[in-house]
């Protein structure tokens, strides 16, 4: 990546998105928003105080005060992150304390701002542990509003700066994964073959990384890798999920050890048609409701409707942004695509007679529809 252009996107892109915060919270009639950071950063969880702010913190509380009408301040644990904290985020009004002097600290602010016993909303990202929760009331003169939405329909459209990130995660996946097809050999464990594609990754450029990857004659499911060593015949589950500035995206593909047999062939193909049934109708405006039942439609037909529900299919796909975890392709989900959104639409699924595999490629909804991320559709690879 071109660092001097990208470090002016992102400062622009951190500015524009604490302005449409404030022009959020303007329009709900809150005069300040408390942005809680955990440190417990997740593909599984949005991230809404690194979101606005550009920062990973490593300390256990991290705070973003916004007033509607003003500059953000910031409060970030351990006192000795202060230098990298400030470095990140470019903002002027930042202090680094102690855990123990977390709450005191941000008291003290939102009482000198002229913020305390105002309308102020509150978001974590889910992530807030208990006695934090508890606290708000106390810190802020007041019980806050709950303002997760807030932030979250901010981010579930990503700007430049997060396609920016999205995209370098999803080369790097691609890359890795087909050099993980060129080292794989029978007599390996998965662990091997798990430590080496993580490393790989890493040396891609990925700060983070979820993975998955397993390997079976006849796959249940996918899951981390154990000491269970490869041969012939195993069909290969891999679920790549890197994560580069806080942005994680995934691709999911299958490979077999070997050749693949013609039922092999026939049933991902059965999941290729699927996943492309999804891409022809996620435009802006289709509710997940009818992405799902499209990519469900060609599996049932070919009556395994069974499997499309739980226990063996949870998703269809979904967001892991940084600050959202919106959409997701689910029935009990409402939510409708839009111009904007990015997440991985996978029919990965369970076929009795082959076993689990897996289809799924990052997704970017546009104008005339949805684009996959990656260079190509996966194959079902064959590793000779």
């Amino acid at each position: 990546m071109n660092m001097s252009v990208n470090k002016q996107m992102r400062t622009a892109a951190l500015e524009r998105r604490r302005d449409t915060a404030r022009q959020r919270m303007r329009d709900a009639g809150l005069e300040a928003l408390v942005v809680y950071g955990s440190g417990r950063h997740s593909l599984l969880t949005s991230n809404p105080a690194w979101y606005l702010t550009g920062f990973k913190q490593l300390g256990p509380h991290m705070a973003v005060v916004l007033p509607a009408e003003g500059e953000a301040s910031v409060v970030v644990t351990p006192v000795w992150d202060l230098k990298r904290a400030r470095e990140a985020t470019g903002l002027d009004d930042l202090v680094a304390v102690d855990p123990e002097s977390f709450l005191a600290t941000v008291k003290e602010i939102v009482g000198r701002r002229g913020l305390s016993a105002r309308r102020i909303g509150v978001a974590g990202g889910g992530a807030q542990p208990r006695f934090i929760g508890e606290a708000w009331a106390d810190v802020l003169g007041g019980a806050p509003q709950d303002s997760e939405k807030l932030v979250s329909d901010i981010a579930k459209y990503r700007d430049d700066w997060s396609m920016t990130c999205t995209r370098e995660a999803v080369r790097i996946a691609e890359e890795s994964y087909q050099w993980l097809l060129e080292f794989v050999r029978p007599g390996m464990s998965e662990l091997e073959m798990g430590a080496e594609l993580e490393a790989d990754i890493r040396r891609r450029g990925a700060q983070d990384n979820f993975q998955l990857l397993s390997a079976s004659q006849h796959n249940r499911s996918v899951h981390r890798p154990t000491e269970r060593i490869l041969q012939r015949g195993d069909v290969i589950l891999a679920e790549i999920t890197p994560g580069v500035e806080g942005e994680f995206m995934q691709i999911c593909r299958t490979a077999v050890i070997g050749a693949a047999t013609d039922l092999q062939k026939e049933k991902f193909a059965l999941l290729d048609t699927s996943l492309k049934a999804g891409m022809a109708i996620a435009k802006p405006g289709t509710h997940v409701h009818d992405v799902v039942h499209a990519m469900n439609a060609p599996i049932v037909a070919a009556g395994y409707e069974k499997y499309t529900k739980p226990p063996y299919m949870r998703t269809r796909g979904h967001s892991m942004s940084l600050g959202s975890m919106d959409p997701e392709l689910a029935l009990h989900q409402d939510h409708v695509l839009d111009t904007g959104m990015a997440l991985v639409m996978h029919p990965n699924q369970y076929i009795p007679d082959t076993g689990y595999m897996m289809c799924g490629e990052p997704i970017h909804i546009e104008a005339s529809g949805a684009r996959i991320l990656t260079s190509r559709y996966g194959i079902l690879d064959e590793i000779r």
